[in-house]
């Protein structure tokens, strides 16, 4: 595992070049935080990623408080992804999957992308969860529930989503509808 821990270009791709059709100041924007969209490297630092969502929650959002600007571009992570071929074929499954068993295979997903996020999820009742991220790096709780609020959008279910957070690296997202 490399010493600083990375994310795949395909995050970026999906993010801002089809969920933010980012160009302009934007794409400016996003190449002064080492990202050049016309010509992705293959991985990125995380730290770099989550500049470029705050940067963009700045520029896209400057009147939002940052957890739900960032929770904006959460969601917009989701629509760029079912743009791409596996993201539709998740989309057209994900209503007969379920919310439930989505919540319980979403720890796996993050892993098939060699990610270093630890998550783990709590069943706390039979609508209600806790999916908890420890980490030793720096997790964006609002980009990760806006992930999460449109997945489960997509399998027909309208959740909310509470964060309480332990550190920086450390939190708990509560899930319920």
């Amino acid at each position: 595992m490399p010493s600083e821990p990375m994310t795949r270009a395909m995050v970026f791709e999906c993010l801002f070049i089809k969920g933010l059709n980012a160009d302009g100041a934007l794409a400016n924007l996003l190449r002064a935080e080492g990202v050049e969209l016309r010509s992705l490297k293959a991985e990125y630092p995380i730290q770099v990623l989550n500049r470029c969502v705050d940067a963009t929650c700045a520029h896209l959002y400057p009147d939002l408080e940052i957890e739900d600007a960032r929770l904006r571009l959460g969601r917009g992570f989701v629509q760029g992804f079912v743009q791409t071929l596996l993201g539709r074929a998740v989309a057209v499954g994900l209503p007969m999957l379920g919310p439930v068993r989505y919540l319980k295979r979403f720890p796996d997903y993050v892993l098939m992308d060699d990610s270093p996020l630890r998550v783990t999820l709590v069943q706390l009742g039979e609508r209600t969860f806790r999916m908890e991220f420890r980490n030793e790096f720096h997790v964006l709780s609002g980009f990760m529930s806006g992930v999460l609020l449109e997945w489960l959008k997509l399998a027909r279910v309208e959740a909310t989503i509470t964060t309480e957070r332990h550190s920086p690296m450390s939190f708990d997202l509560h899930i319920a509808w």
